[in-house]
């Protein structure tokens, strides 16, 4: 029978290994994704936020849209097919975009000496906002400034 409890160095370096990989992955990305941002917005367009917040009681749709750089509130309203019809006005040329329309191509840090359900647990792990960075600073042996920095969104 195989003694489960004990863990092999190469596994245990592999893990951290990985998770610092990965959140080098999440800063390069997100790099790019603001590097997009700013070339979206030197060729004139508004990054704008927002969508719906909530239902009012009687269940119509509670909606806003927000400077995503500022946060300054656009507009905002109730209604299904309000906040459509407001943001067209609000934007005849259609320049505004939605932030989370702003997309890159994802890197992936190579799960390697891991097994790949693992990566993806641990992928898990680093993105869930329950996670702590004093958590996963410890288990990297990072700062956590460093940590900080690598696993924010702008």
């Amino acid at each position: 029978m195989t003694d489960t409890t004990v863990q092999t160095a190469g596994t245990d370096t592999a893990v951290h290994d990985y998770v610092r990989a990965h959140l080098r992955c999440r800063l390069a990305d997100e790099q790019a994704r603001l590097d997009r941002v700013c070339a979206l917005e030197a060729a004139g367009h508004r990054m704008v936020d927002g969508g719906q917040t909530g239902r009012t009681e009687d269940g119509q749709a509670a909606w806003e849209i927000t400077d995503w750089r500022t946060g300054e509130l656009l507009a905002s309203g109730v209604g299904d097919d309000a906040y459509d019809s407001e943001g067209a006005r609000l934007d005849p040329d259609g320049k505004w975009m939605h932030i989370d329309n702003v997309e890159e191509d994802l890197t992936e840090a190579e799960p390697v000496g891991i097994p790949a359900s693992l990566a993806d647990a641990l992928q898990d792990w680093v993105g869930s906002s329950g996670t702590s960075d004093e958590d996963v600073a410890s288990f990297v042996g990072w700062s956590v400034e460093e940590v900080v920095r690598h696993r924010e969104e702008a």
